[in-house]
């Protein structure tokens, strides 16, 4: 594996010199996780800087009675933990590998000197902090706003957004997507997600097989958000 490309196409590391990524390529180290193994838990101590080379992690909370609430999820070439490494506080969220998954690790005690020897690392980081900010903003505001079946909708067209191959008018959600995964990030049951997905099918605007959702018409679908 070239981790020198690897992290070329991470954010955060894209704007650095041939000589600088070297200089991060020789800190990182290597992680394998299996299907629904847990990286960390949400208020364990932070020390870790995950850079994901294959597979698929959730990241997710944990309310008082225990109820599990998806916040995101990442694929190949994005990373996470980082907030832990900036303020060194615990975990504000648990990961799991919701497929067999490869990362690259970076820990604490080698990120802080990289970052403060290179601010361009850092500012990157913050501005993909920003967007992710705003991106919990929206997503509160839909928990608070929407009907289930609308945040079911919505979390359809942003994952077709982030994750979507389109081929002529069809989108494809290129991520490994169960029933139970989509009502985690909804903030629904899975009873929910089974009905409006059903819907979604007898209307001809989706098609779902074998936990993967392809969206024949997104402006269709875009459409019928508001009839949920």
């Amino acid at each position: 594996m070239n981790k020198q490309k690897l992290l070329r196409s991470v954010a955060p590391f894209s704007r650095l010199s041939d000589d600088q990524l070297d200089l991060v390529a020789a800190r990182l180290g290597n992680a394998l996780f299996k299907r629904g193994e847990t990286i960390f838990h949400q208020g364990s101590p932070g020390s870790v800087l995950y850079i994901i080379v294959s597979g698929q992690v959730r990241i997710y909370t944990t309310g008082e009675t225990g109820q599990e609430l998806s916040v995101t999820i990442f694929r190949t070439g994005d990373f996470f933990g980082e907030l832990a490494l900036l303020d060194n506080q615990p975990r504000s969220a648990s990961a799991e590998a919701m497929v067999p998954t490869r990362t690259l690790t970076l820990h604490r005690t080698d990120f802080v000197p990289i970052v403060t020897e290179h601010p361009a690392i850092a500012i990157a980081i913050l501005e993909t902090l920003a967007v992710r900010l705003r991106n919990s903003n929206i997503y509160a505001g839909h928990l608070a706003n929407y009907t289930a079946p609308q945040r079911v909708v919505h979390q359809l067209l942003n994952l077709a957004t982030r994750y979507g191959v389109t081929n002529g008018i069809a989108t494809s959600i290129e991520l490994h997507l169960t029933q139970d995964d989509l009502a985690s990030l909804s903030g629904t049951t899975r009873e929910t997600v089974n009905r409006v997905l059903a819907s979604l099918r007898d209307q001809g605007l989706i098609q779902v097989e074998r936990a993967r959702v392809r969206i024949l018409d997104p402006g269709q679908l875009q459409h019928a958000l508001p009839e949920y």
